[in-house]
């Protein structure tokens, strides 16, 4: 009886805590010296985007809306990077896509989701006002949106 239940707690708790996040050493090395990016607050929509402490990093969810308005949507798994901004939501501002392992940027307001593909963290340090502003001002050069459909089951009904 004892051994079921300890089986039972891991196989509730994995999903949650036994996520291999699997960060790229450029990123986990900025977030542990709790750095944060430079750049001219006043040049992007948001202002000043503050970087998550590297302990409260956790894998969640993005939502892309699906072929039916309002009725579907794709749950893509995500790393939230961002936790301040005085302007709009900072969650997911910045992101990493653990399974593509991509940086990328999730539009909450319209559910869009642009990544950007060939970019490490020490590229984003190096222009983060182009990374960050990519969402409200998309540049092709920049990221592309992401295409859920080869990787992702569209999902009837809506998450909430």
């Amino acid at each position: 009886m004892r051994k079921g239940i300890i089986i039972l707690v891991y196989l509730i708790a994995f999903p949650i805590f036994g996520q291999n996040m699997d960060l790229p050493n450029d990123l986990t090395e900025f977030l542990k010296a709790k750095s944060e990016l430079n750049y001219d607050h006043k040049s992007v929509e948001p202002d000043f985007v503050g970087i998550i402490d590297f302990d409260k990093l956790e894998l969640g969810k993005v939502w892309i809306e699906g072929n039916v308005s309002g009725k579907s949507y794709y749950e893509i798994p995500a790393i939230n990077l961002t936790d301040q901004c005085d302007h709009y939501d900072p969650e997911y501002i910045l992101l990493y896509l653990p399974n593509e392992k991509l940086y990328g940027t999730w539009d909450s307001d319209h559910w869009k989701l642009y990544v950007f593909p060939n970019t490490n963290w020490t590229d984003i340090t190096e222009n983060p006002a182009e990374f960050i502003n990519q969402q409200w001002n998309p540049k092709k050069e920049i990221g592309i949106e992401f295409d859920p459909k080869t990787n992702y089951k569209m999902i009837n009904g809506w998450p909430f």
